[in-house]
């Protein structure tokens, strides 16, 4: 390919890219409810606690307890479990897996864009609502992982031998206190009902009946898979809930739409690097 026809391509790769930040640095920004985000601060929570999480995920072989210290369930904990465990366990697991990294992210993100967008919002609109919602989910998750290594209770599934002989000394097996799929998606359906209910959005209401729905259905497929308790699961409900409630109002719009303060994400933008190719970027506004 010559030169001319790889400067053409990549010229017009980078207007694309540089598009949206060109227009919202044109644009002024929407007078409607905007959430106030603090990048430095906001974007350091998401990077440091996801980075957490991660570590102690592939770590998990080794750092999480070996033994149980809450071993046995009490009365009604071991009812429940009785009652509403699948004979396919695993059936079960692979569903609320299913809940856990597609539909509760997926509803919580995708609902956000399709509004934001209905109502001619921007690109860094969305991206200022992404940054709310996933510190959200970020928040949940390290709390859940604090408490389950913490308190290192036994799941339902070496109680009731629905566990292969070669997964029993799984350490994840001292993890039960509290259920992490069910703290995330309600932490994702709750921030994403919170959030649509202080921007005002009119679909504000299916938006919650679509996520509590999601994140109810995941904890009782956990049940169902012997992977928690009863009691797990409605710890974990609480604690996502609080969080997916939290997050948000604290970066609730201001009561002046027209004169909100703080920072927040202006748009996109691109530029060539020294030695060739796009350098993609976001741009935020301090006031």
């Amino acid at each position: 390919m010559s030169s001319k026809p790889r400067f053409l391509l990549s010229f017009a790769f980078v207007t694309c890219l540089a598009a949206p930040g060109v227009a919202s640095a044109q644009e002024p920004p929407p007078a409607r409810p905007m959430m106030r985000v603090n990048l430095p601060i906001d974007l350091t929570v998401i990077g440091v606690g996801g980075a957490a999480w991660i570590t102690t995920e592939v770590l998990k072989s080794k750092i999480a307890p070996a033994t149980c210290r809450w071993c046995s369930p009490p009365g009604f904990d071991d009812s429940i479990a009785r009652t509403l465990r699948w004979n396919n366990t695993k059936t079960a697991a692979r569903i609320s897996d299913v809940g856990l990294y597609g539909l509760a992210p997926l509803a919580a993100f995708g609902f956000d864009a399709a509004v934001v967008y209905a109502n001619g919002g921007t690109l860094a609109e969305w991206g200022t609502d992404v940054i709310v919602l996933l510190q959200s989910m970020v928040v949940a998750a390290d709390l859940t992982q604090i408490v389950k290594f913490s308190v290192a209770r036994e799941r339902p599934l070496l109680e009731y031998n629905s566990v292969s002989p070669e997964d029993r000394d799984n350490r994840d097996n001292n993890l039960s206190f509290f259920s992490g799929h069910t703290s995330f998606t309600f932490s994702a359906a709750v921030s994403a009902g919170t959030l649509a209910t202080l921007k005002g959005y009119r679909a504000a209401p299916w938006i919650w009946a679509t996520g509590l729905t999601i994140a109810t259905a995941t904890g009782y497929l956990r049940m169902a898979a012997d992977k928690h308790y009863f009691s797990d699961v409605m710890v974990g409900a609480i604690v996502g809930s609080a969080v997916g409630f939290v997050v948000p109002w604290l970066h609730r719009p201001s009561a002046n739409p027209s004169k909100d303060a703080g920072a927040r994400l202006s748009g996109m933008m691109a530029s060539p690097l020294p030695g060739g190719g796009p350098f993609v970027g976001f741009s935020g506004i301090l006031d």
